[in-house]
């Protein structure tokens, strides 16, 4: 997947409506995934996105915060702070973008990602509500 592609299917799946704001969505999202991993899922999970993409998981603190979803939420609205994206919508950008990550995956290491995740976190990367067949 190409990085323009996964800004698209992030914008499309959170509902914003410029490809930048999807791009700074999708780095706040991705930063505090990065938080919530080890430094080897992430730099497992990088390997299978863009490398631009990559380097915000693989730039993030890993110290497998385990956020539950609220914690989650708050902390991608915490990244958004200071943007042109409303911070009070980080549900909605971590739903969308979290769906992306999703297309961008392999099914073995979107398990292997969801297994170091907080059970609450699993529904982000269920249920994806973007045309998987424009990838």
């Amino acid at each position: 997947m190409q990085e323009d592609e996964f800004y698209k299917l992030a914008q499309e799946a959170s509902h914003l409506d410029t490809i930048d704001r999807a791009q700074v969505a999708s780095e706040a999202v991705l930063e505090t995934l990065g938080e919530t991993l080890t430094g080897g899922e992430a730099e497992d999970v990088a390997s299978q996105l863009p490398p631009e993409l990559a380097s915000v998981i693989e730039d993030a603190d890993h110290d497998g915060a385990g956020y539950d979803r609220s914690e989650f939420v708050d902390r991608v609205g915490e990244h958004l702070q200071g943007t042109d994206v409303e911070p009070d919508d980080a549900e909605r950008y971590a739903d969308g973008v979290t769906d992306a990550i999703t297309v961008a995956l392999t099914e073995g290491e979107l398990e292997d990602l969801k297994a170091q995740l907080d059970d609450g976190l699993h529904p982000l990367f269920e249920d994806v509500a973007v045309d998987q067949e424009n990838v």
